[in-house]
């Protein structure tokens, strides 16, 4: 069964930032603007213990940055609907999509870069990029390629509560 593809689709990932060092899980949406949700996915980003409030700002384990903890602040990221292949990488172990711009600036002057969404291949979480269980990658992968792969990238949009 084919699904209709969106015309203005878009990804929103979103979880919850706290002081404990148990790794928390967010989701990660796939919508449309006009057809609402196409897909939803467990997701984590960061290592348990860097996600907390400015998380973003840690180098290795902290949390995908939202845009507006950026400096400057911009709109939204964007993902590559056609993934690199990272079989080689250990803690990628597959396809990665590639979160653009390559490198942002926190407020607190912290370099992050090399962000991308793929599966958590070997350690739970990540060092910023936004991970799914390989269950979860699975059916993201598929309904990525059936429902944006005719796109070059799509939005994406990261915010946290707390």
């Amino acid at each position: 069964m084919s699904r209709e593809k969106p015309e203005k689709p878009f990804l929103f990932f979103a979880m919850q930032l706290d002081d404990t060092p148990q790794l928390n899980k967010g989701r990660l949406f796939l919508c449309d603007y006009d057809k609402g949700i196409l897909g939803r996915w467990v997701a984590t980003s960061g290592l348990g213990a860097f996600q907390r409030i400015q998380g973003w700002s840690k180098q290795g384990g902290g949390v995908c940055p939202p845009t507006y903890e950026c400096n400057p602040t911009f709109a939204n990221y964007w993902v590559e609907t056609k993934p690199i292949d990272l079989r080689n990488n250990p803690g990628v172990a597959g396809n990665g999509y590639p979160i653009t711009p390559y490198e942002v600036r926190t407020k607190q002057g912290v370099t992050r870069s090399d962000l991308l969404i793929h599966k958590d291949a070997n350690v739970p979480g990540s060092m910023g990029c936004i991970v799914l269980p390989s269950d979860e990658f699975t059916d993201f992968e598929q309904s990525w390629t059936d429902l944006v792969g005719h796109l070059e990238k799509v939005k994406l949009w990261v915010g946290y509560t707390y």
